[in-house]
């Protein structure tokens, strides 16, 4: 495959890295935006365009498991102008250079690349921010956007941003093997999804599900396939509340990003 005008690689869940890769692009202009799946069974990748941009959530102060692989696969022009941006709910710790790392191992390097705070999604460890911080964060997810758009039409290069609380960095040292043990099970770690009664079989957990990791069985029922990246976007935007994660998701308030419709995260298939 061959990538020739600007375009926006983007792996989104909830809507929060698609919202920023969506605004980035309307403050830019002439770009397109790329869902990261869709490019899952591409062998190479060759980028020729004058700008790429990567747009990714941090999972325990990492990329996703499929943004890790699809980039490794990336072949990039030394004119191309390559940004990266990273949203996160709770601590980034310095992902962006651990990010970098993997881009240099095909020879590739960021010029750019950039912290984004967006409402938490995790709903495994949480429930939904409020309203109010939602907002707020919005508000400065904006604010932001402006102030990194201005970079990159200057493509001007930058060292990539990391948390602003050091000791993000010290933990994520510290616990490096323990959060690696578990992103290394994020795959098979579907297991723990179910359903409870309430379940009507609308199939929205299927066709919302950007890896194509659910399917129903002939009891009309969903079933994971272990090839999961968990992005939670079946277990929050499933409208009657009927997937559950073990058992600590039954109370927990879900999260859909508001300012993402249903229908843009409706995932062509890869």
């Amino acid at each position: 495959m061959v990538i020739e005008n600007n375009t926006i690689l983007y792996f989104s869940g909830t809507g929060n890295s698609f919202q920023v890769a969506k605004n980035i692009k309307d403050e830019l202009g002439d770009i397109h935006l790329l869902n990261i799946a869709s490019l899952i069974n591409e062998e190479e990748i060759i980028v020729k365009s004058e700008i790429l941009g990567i747009v990714f959530p941090v999972y325990y102060y990492s990329p996703p498991l499929i943004v890790k692989s699809v980039v490794k696969r990336l072949k990039i022009d030394k004119h191309t102008y390559v940004f990266a941006a990273a949203t996160h709910g709770a601590t980034p710790s310095d992902v962006l250079v651990k990010f970098d790392k993997i881009l240099k191992t095909n020879g590739n390097m960021l010029n750019s690349g950039f912290l984004i705070q967006m409402p938490g999604n995790y709903i495994f460890n949480y429930g939904a921010f409020p309203k109010w911080l939602q907002n707020k964060l919005f508000i400065k997810e904006k604010k932001k956007i402006k102030k990194i758009s201005m970079i990159i039409k200057e493509r001007k290069n930058q060292k990539c941003e990391i948390s602003k609380i050091k000791i993000d960095i010290l933990v994520d040292r510290i616990l490096a093997k323990s959060t690696n043990k578990i992103i290394s099970n994020f795959h098979i770690s579907d297991r723990n999804f179910w359903v409870n009664e309430s379940c009507n079989s609308c199939r929205l957990c299927e066709k919302i599900c950007p890896v194509n990791n659910i399917e129903f069985t002939q009891l009309n029922k969903p079933v994971w396939k272990h090839k999961c990246e968990q992005c939670t976007a079946c277990i929050q935007f499933c409208p009657n509340e009927a997937i559950q994660w073990g058992s600590k998701t039954q109370k927990r308030k879900r999260y859909r990003n508001p300012n993402v419709t249903l229908a843009e995260l409706i995932h062509k298939k890869a």
